[in-house]
C-alpha cells in the first residue's frame, strides 16, 4: 500500500515539480564541478566585494563576460606559457623514489653514487 504524503509534503513535491518544469522550459541546468578551497575562498571575497547576493549571479555573469569577448581574446587568456604542463605531487614523489630504490636493488649496476663532501 502506498503511504500517504502529508499536506506538507505534498506542497513540497508540488513545488520541486514546479521548478524542474520552469528550469526545463527556461534550459537552465544544474552545473556542478570540484573546486580547491583557496580558488572558493577567493570567490567568496571577490562576492562580498562587488555586492553580489548568490555565488550563481557572479558565476553568469564571469560566463556572460566570456562569452563577449573575441574568439582571440579569450585564445590569449587561455594560454598560460607561465603554468607548469603537470604537476608532481609528494605522494607521486614518494611512489617514484621507492620505486627506483626497489630498481636499483635488482639491478644495482646502474646506480650512481652522490660524492661524498663532507670528507674533503
Amino acid at each position: 500500500m502506498a503511504q500517504q504524503k502529508s499536506g506538507a509534503a505534498k506542497h513540497s513535491s508540488d513545488y520541486r515539480d514546479r521548478q524542474k518544469k520552469q528550469a526545463a522550459k527556461l534550459g537552465i541546468e544544474k552545473v556542478f564541478f570540484n573546486m580547491p578551497e583557496g580558488i572558493k575562498v577567493a570567490m567568496a571575497a571577490e562576492i562580498k566585494r562587488h555586492g553580489y547576493d548568490q555565488v550563481q549571479e557572479l558565476w553568469q555573469d564571469l560566463a556572460l563576460s566570456w562569452i563577449a569577448q573575441e574568439p582571440e581574446e579569450r585564445a590569449r587568456r587561455l594560454e598560460r606559457p607561465d603554468a607548469p604542463a603537470f604537476y608532481i605531487s609528494p605522494k607521486l614523489a614518494r611512489q617514484f623514489e621507492s620505486a627506483s630504490m626497489a630498481e636499483l636493488k635488482r639491478d644495482p649496476g646502474d646506480q650512481v653514487v652522490a660524492p661524498d663532501y663532507k670528507s674533503r
